[in-house]
């Protein structure tokens, strides 16, 4: 896995698609924090537009509780960071300054919770039946002649 293209892709997909997912769930980033756990996404098998756009709220609370369980399943380090970071809206500074790390120290750790976070999402995705695309990126093996 490229833990640096797979960082800044896990980065962008927190900050630009969370905020349209809870905005469309009606839900807030304090939501996700600890969410409570019900084990099943919501579905159902409805067919006029009303139901359709039920569906898409259903769809967008599931993607929601999906990413805050991800969140709260990582290693306690990346958990931290990651609920500093996306749901307490914490800076970098602050947080070296909180965690007492070293800025390499952090950076490392903030990149090694970033790839945690993508390696996690896809089992939860699955488990609240919704989709999320795929953010971990591979690196191609060079073929030398």
């Amino acid at each position: 896995m490229d833990k640096v293209a797979t960082a800044s892709n896990v980065t962008d997909f927190l900050h630009n698609n969370l905020a349209e997912y809870l905005a469309n769930a009606g839900m807030n980033k304090a939501d996700l924090s600890s969410p409570q756990l019900n084990g099943t996404g919501v579905s159902h098998g409805f067919e006029n537009s009303a139901e359709s756009n039920m569906l898409k709220i259903f769809d967008y609370e599931n993607k929601c509780w999906a990413i805050g369980c991800a969140i709260n399943n990582c290693s306690k380090v990346s958990r931290q960071i990651l609920q500093s970071s996306i749901l307490k809206e914490l800076s970098d500074y602050d947080q070296i300054m909180r965690l007492n790390y070293s800025d390499r120290t952090f950076y490392r750790k903030k990149q090694e919770a970033l790839c945690e976070f993508a390696t996690r999402i896809q089992f939860w995705a699955y488990k609240y039946n919704t989709h999320i695309a795929e953010l971990r990126i591979y690196q191609e093996k060079e073929n030398k002649v």
